[in-house]
Formats: C-alpha cells, structure tokens, sequence
C-alpha cells in the first residue's frame, strides 16, 4: 500500500526527537481526543472512513452474513501483520534501480523516504490521496475475481477498508507526542520510533509487534548501533 527532504546526519536515540530535519520534535498531544481531531482532519482519512462505512452497510443489503464472510475478514485480519511487515520491507524501502539506462524509483519509496527524513511530519505519515483513489478500484476489482461473488467481495473490501484506517491510526499515533498509558501500544511505539531513529533495516511491524519477533527483526535495542543512513534510508542522489 500503501514519497524527499534532505537532512544533515544525526544520531537521536528512539525515545527523543531530533535534533534537526524540517520538523523538529512531535506535534504536541496530550490525549487521544486531540490526536483523533488530528487524524479525522485530513482529507485521506475521511475519505477512508466513508468507504469503509459505505462497504459495511451496503454488505446486509446483499444477504445474510455466511461463514463465508466471516472467514474472509478473519484471514484478512490475520494476514494483515504479515503484509504490512512485507510491504514496508520491499516496497516502502526498495532503493532505486538503473534497467536499461532508466531509473527506477517508485513513487511509493520516495514518498517513504521523505517521511524517513522528516519522521515528525505527519502528513508524510498517511497514505497519499495519488495512492488511495487509485488503489480503490483495484482492490474492488481483485476481491471481485478472488471471492467470486459480489457479497464475499463487499466483505472482503470492508474488511480491507477498515484494517487500513487501523493501520494508518497507529501509524499516525506513533508519530504524535502521544505517551500511551497500554504495554501494547507502548511497545509498538518504541519499535516503531527505534526503526526511524535507530535502525531502519529492523523493526518493520506497524499494529502487531510480534511480527518483528517472529521473523527475528526486533533484536535488544542495546546491541544495535544507530545506522547512518537511518533517516536516508542509504539514498542520498536523490532525483
């Protein structure tokens, strides 16, 4: 699923802000009221929101809700961790490649390292409305071949429509002043700030942290030197 601004290299620990980039420490916000204003403010947001109502509405006017429906939301809610550890990983990350004489730089990964460079930023922490209303369609039209008929294929977009505004909630919570009082959120919002100010190549999970433990990319903070390339994410020739 799911854009650059150019910083001198620093070296701030998870747990503070830097000290320099465009954006020098978190939007202030002391509880989950003044961050949901926040979030709700932007236009990508609200337009999540009535896509995912819509989606969820209109599914009983195509019938009664079959174990069919159910199964789909369930795998859409347990494979989601994994596609967000993936996509972050190889898409989000992927570096610019030369073929044929031609760079190669999706504007998924330069939109995902402007937000490296400027991890405060937190318009860069939502996904882009060039992204979304394309994205839309397409996934209507892959869950319409993949379930086969129209109301598992609602189900399935509901589904996915609301595990993305999940996702870009805590995304969007991680990157606000925010002290979460809850160990989970605690600890996704250190592992998510150690992948922006500690290492990038680590620490890829967004809602589920156990992700990161399963696939042995969450190590003990204290044997991992800061990267260098930490808020470049290792390119720096920009175009």
């Amino acid at each position: 699923m799911l854009l650059v601004v150019p910083v001198a290299p620093t070296t701030p620990t998870a747990d503070t802000a830097p000290t320099a980039g465009p954006t020098p420490r978190p939007t202030p916000t002391d509880d989950l009221g003044t961050a949901l204003r926040l979030f709700t403010g932007h236009a990508t947001i609200r337009l999540l929101l009535v896509e995912t109502a819509t989606l969820v509405a209109a599914r009983p006017l195509l019938g009664r809700l079959r174990r069919r429906d159910v199964a789909v939301a369930a795998g859409v809610v347990a494979g989601w961790p994994f596609l967000e550890w993936t996509a972050h990983k190889l898409v989000l990350h992927a570096k610019p490649r030369t073929i044929a004489g031609r760079r190669i730089d999706p504007a998924v990964a330069r939109y995902h390292r402007a937000h490296h460079a400027d991890p405060w930023d937190l318009d860069l922490t939502l996904l882009p409305m060039w992204f979304l209303v394309p994205t839309g369609p397409l996934l209507a039209g892959a869950w319409r071949v993949a379930a086969r008929d129209t109301p598992t294929a609602v189900s399935g977009m509901a589904a996915t429509a609301a595990a993305t505004v999940v996702y870009e909630w805590t995304h969007f919570l991680t990157h606000t002043g925010y002290r979460p009082k809850g160990p989970w959120y605690r600890r996704l919002q250190r592992r998510h700030r150690l992948h922006h100010f500690k290492d990038e190549h680590l620490w890829y999970g967004f809602t589920v942290p156990f992700v990161d433990d399963l696939f042995r990319t969450a190590p003990d903070p204290s044997t991992v030197p800061t990267s260098p390339t930490v808020r470049t994410l290792g390119v720096t020739d920009e175009a």
